[in-house]
């Protein structure tokens, strides 16, 4: 019965084989098609991309003779404008010439009239001044009795003056031996209440002094018990981290056997089985799951082995584009709804560990495609600039809030809005970033709620030296 049922898989495997030989062939002589399309399309666009050379030339030497004719009639313009410019000038001088003449004829007439009144006015100053000199020589005769009438009356106030200044000078002398006393007494009274505020003031930086003192101790020791209460949790939550580590460690071991042996079940079910059997759909349905939980497993472990620090990176030299054309490929495969499109590539050699940066690209992309159900479009980009690799994965999904991007690389967190919405555990991000940090790179996150998300992340390509201490 065991040879029967080989045999009966070998001719259904060759069955297949032979149908899948069949496509192949389909495909290659469509593509042979659409290469011979493609080329009488580049054909039709070679020759209008000629008919369009010729009809711009034409165009060029067209525009040209315009030039030639706008350029010749400015200039005629320009002529006939010096003409009319020149005429203007010369009536606008003639112009000026008579009015100059018509001013200078009434400048003349209104200096004749002036020079008669300047003779009028210069006899009667004659006269006015003969009057005042008559009056000064009166005024100076009084003048010169009243200065002999001051100097007399001077000569009694400097006297006056001297007797007045010698009084004020010993009230002076007085009135500043009272104001010494007055600011020695007053001075004295100063210094014995300095001194006693200084006593008082002294008195309460001691008492202050102490309380600090006694506050200081209350708080060292609430600093001591709270550095023991720190200790204590940190080593509670060590030992809690390297438990749950070991149980996630021993449970995915265990896991894995039987799942090896479900996973060989179904596969021997899914071939034997009709296609058009009801129980068909169940089949799938169960690959979908045995897959599912593979995933998961490997996540755990993976895990495990970062808190450890025993995940290792196998660095050698590859083409990064084959890493993301591979990871594209393998989740395309899983989803019907979504296309995931490359806008560019990049050709270029890394070092580094291909399965893990595919680990990565694989992790995103399934994030990408859960966290988008209404969208059918996934876009990944890559470049080089300034001495690195960026690679982009943008959804047009639901988006992230600003206050859940932080902590989205933390190991098993989900967003609460969305956790009871979408399967997961909250591990890919986290493995993810720690694998991007072992090969000296980091993660950026841009979103929006609403309209999706693209994460970013850089990968330097000088060699250096992996990072051993980024996965602890």
């Amino acid at each position: 019965m065991d040879k029967r049922d080989l045999s009966d898989e070998l001719i259904f495997a060759n069955r297949e084989l032979v149908i899948q030989n069949q496509e192949k062939a389909k495909l290659a002589a469509e593509l042979i098609l659409a290469n011979i399309e493609l080329d009488l399309q580049n054909e039709e666009k070679i020759k209008r991309a000629n008919e369009l050379a010729i009809a711009n030339k034409e165009l060029d030497f067209q525009n040209s003779e315009k030039l030639k004719r706008a350029k010749e009639l400015i200039s005629a313009n320009k002529k006939l404008d010096l003409l009319y410019e020149e005429k203007e000038k010369r009536a606008a001088e003639l112009i000026i010439a008579n009015i100059e003449l018509v001013f200078q004829n009434e400048e003349k007439e209104k200096r004749a009239a002036e020079l008669a009144i300047a003779y009028a006015q210069l006899s009667f100053q004659n006269r006015e001044k003969e009057k005042r000199a008559a009056e000064l020589l009166l005024a100076n005769t009084e003048l010169i009795f009243q200065n002999q009438e001051k100097e007399k009356r001077a000569a009694e106030l400097i006297i006056a003056n001297a007797e007045l200044v010698f009084q004020n000078q010993e009230k002076e002398k007085r009135a500043a031996e009272l104001i010494i006393a007055n600011a020695e007494l007053i001075f004295q009274n100063q210094e014995k209440e300095n001194r006693a505020a200084e006593l008082a003031i002294a008195n309460t930086e001691l008492i202050f002094q102490n309380e600090e003192k006694e506050k200081r101790a209350q708080e060292l020791i609430i600093a001591d018990t709270e550095l023991l209460i720190q200790a204590r949790e940190k080593v509670r939550r060590a030992e809690a981290e390297a438990k749950k580590d070991e149980f996630f460690n021993i449970v995915s071991h265990e896991f894995k056997t039987p799942l090896t042996s479900i996973k060989a079940i179904n596969q021997l079910l899914e071939k034997t089985v009709n296609k058009t059997d009801k129980s068909y759909a169940f089949i799938l349905n169960a690959s979908h799951s045995i897959k599912r939980l593979e995933r998961l497993i490997e996540d755990l472990l993976d895990v495990t082995k970062i808190n450890a620090g025993q995940i290792d990176l196998n660095i050698t030299e590859f083409n990064f584009a084959d890493a993301l054309v591979n990871s594209i490929f393998n989740v395309q495969q899983t989803s019907n709804q979504h296309q995931i499109l490359l806008e560019n590539d990049i050709d270029i050699r890394y070092m580094g560990d291909q399965f893990r940066i595919e680990q990565v690209m694989v992790n995103l992309l399934n994030n990408a495609i859960k966290y988008s159900p209404n969208s059918s479009l996934v876009l990944v980009k890559a470049e080089v600039e300034a001495g690195r690799i960026i690679v982009i994965v943008q959804d047009f999904g639901i988006g992230i809030a600003k206050e859940d991007i932080n902590q989205l690389f933390k190991r098993f967190y989900r967003v609460s809005k969305t956790a009871m919405h979408y399967q997961g555990v909250g591990l890919g991000l986290y493995i993810a970033s720690e694998i991007i940090k072992k090969h000296n790179g980091s993660f950026t996150i841009e979103s929006e709620p609403g309209k999706g998300s693209s994460f970013h992340f850089y990968l330097p390509l000088e060699p250096q030296e992996v990072n051993q201490s980024a996965i602890s």
